[in-house]
């Protein structure tokens, strides 16, 4: 796994079912778990909640909003249980993506693309059952 600098980046602590983000929301930091569990859930278009995933200790969330032009959340995200969290500021991600390669830019929006076009389909084609 990854190993990230702990000591650059603030920690954010949470209580089971406290709300991380909002679907919909402006977007500014993604988070690494260090403790806990979190649950992705999405709105259909019905407006009925799915849960689509949890997330545990060393995975990422919200990083889709920082890459996406939009810079909006794709979904909600809750703690599933006591939590900490690291943030990852976008300001700090920017600074470092602009040091790469453009290749590795121009990867990482068409893979951040790929992954709203699909989740868009599968908010969709779960609506239509």
């Amino acid at each position: 796994m990854f190993e990230i600098p702990q000591d650059n980046f603030r920690r954010r602590l949470l209580v089971a079912e406290e709300v991380v983000f909002l679907e919909n929301q402006e977007a500014d930091i993604s988070y690494v778990i260090l403790q806990g569990h979190v649950d992705i859930v999405i709105r259909d278009p019905s407006g009925a909640d799915i849960s689509v995933d949890r997330l545990g200790p060393g995975e990422l969330f919200g990083e889709i909003a920082l890459l996406h032009e939009s810079h909006k959340r794709t979904a909600t995200v809750i703690a599933a249980d006591n939590c900490e969290l690291l943030e990852i500021d976008q300001n700090i991600f920017e600074s470092r993506l602009k040091k790469a390669d453009p290749l590795v830019r121009f990867v990482l929006d068409h893979l951040t693309r790929r992954l709203m076009n699909t989740t868009q389909r599968y908010i969709t084609e779960r609506a239509a059952r």
